[in-house]
C-alpha cells in the first residue's frame, strides 16, 4: 500500500512539476519517434491478466504526438496526457470498469524493438504490466 501511495505522489510530482517548468505540453513527434506506431502489448502480471492484451497506439499530430490505448476487444481511449521523461512516455486516460470512470496512468519504455508498458489505476493496488512488439501497419 505504502509503495502504491509512493507511485502515485511521483507521478503526481512529476506532472506538476513539468507544468510549473513550462514543460508540461506534449513531447513532440521527433522526441518520441521511437514510441511512435501501434505496439501490442501481451500483459504478464498479475497473473489473473497474462493472456490478455492491451493496445498502445501513438502517432504524430500537428508536430506533437497523440495516443490511444485500447483494452482487450474494448473500443479505444484517447490519451488525455502526454510527457516525456528520459526514455519514458508517460500517458493518462479515463477509463471505464462496470460503469464507472477511473483514471490510468502508463509508463511506457522501449528497449530495442520490445515496449515494456506498466499500468496504474484508481482505486487499484497493483501494477499490471507487459511488454509487447511493434505491429506492422
Amino acid at each position: 500500500m505504502r509503495r502504491r501511495a509512493l507511485l502515485t505522489a511521483g507521478l503526481l510530482l512529476l506532472f506538476i512539476a513539468q507544468a510549473v517548468s513550462g514543460q508540461g505540453s506534449s513531447p513532440t513527434s521527433a522526441q518520441a519517434s521511437a514510441f511512435l506506431g501501434t505496439w501490442k502489448i501481451d500483459m504478464s502480471s498479475p497473473a489473473a491478466l497474462v493472456g490478455t492484451n492491451e493496445t498502445v497506439r501513438i502517432w504524430a499530430k500537428n508536430g506533437t504526438v497523440a495516443a490511444s490505448l485500447q483494452v482487450g476487444k474494448f473500443p479505444p481511449n484517447d490519451v488525455t496526457g502526454i510527457l516525456k521523461d528520459g526514455d519514458l512516455l508517460v500517458i493518462t486516460t479515463t477509463l471505464r470498469e462496470n460503469g464507472q470512470p477511473m483514471w490510468v496512468a502508463v509508463s511506457l519504455k522501449v528497449e530495442g524493438d520490445t515496449m515494456m508498458l506498466a499500468q496504474m489505476m484508481e482505486r487499484s493496488e497493483t501494477i499490471k504490466r507487459g511488454s509487447g512488439k511493434k505491429q506492422a501497419d
